[in-house]
């Protein structure tokens, strides 16, 4: 699908707003994209820095930038160095956040944690009732029948 560009002029209702991306307000003389599925603005650059697609969470929206790259991409003057890093950062959409990763091993300790308190809950109660209390809350037939057996075996 290709998108046509938008030139932001001083009369433009998208003058001042952010960029979806690298949230720089829009000015006269920026060439934007607007995304066809959910009408957020991107800067030219930042939209071709963003494979070509919407960097709003969840948004499908994407397209070629229907008219062709001029030689020199136009751009408001910059007050960083050209020897500096860009401020656009991107990350696969596919890829596996921290969060996500973060929040697996969340559950996997606490199922971990859970399956051994519940276990380590139990033989505590036990100990201190029998050994510290001197509490004999089971059958001494049963026990002296589990003596038994743990003897045979």
């Amino acid at each position: 699908m290709a998108i046509k560009p938008v030139l932001v002029d001083k009369q433009s209702p998208f003058m001042g707003e952010d960029c979806a991306l690298c949230k720089q307000p829009l000015a006269p003389g920026d060439e934007i994209v607007i995304c066809p599925e959910d009408a957020a603005r991107h800067h030219v650059h930042c939209w071709r820095a963003n494979r070509n697609k919407c960097s709003a969470y969840g948004c499908m929206g994407r397209g070629e930038i229907d008219a062709p790259q001029p030689e020199r991409e136009r751009r408001r003057p910059s007050t960083t160095s050209s020897t500096e890093e860009s401020r656009v950062k991107t990350m696969p959409s596919g890829s596996f956040h921290c969060a996500q990763s973060c929040l697996l091993i969340g559950i996997a300790v606490a199922i971990v944690f859970f399956a051994i308190g519940c276990f380590g809950l139990w033989a505590i109660l036990d100990y201190v009732m029998l050994e510290i209390l001197g509490w004999q809350y089971r059958d001494p037939l049963l026990n002296e029948a589990l003596l038994r057996l743990a003897t045979l075996v």
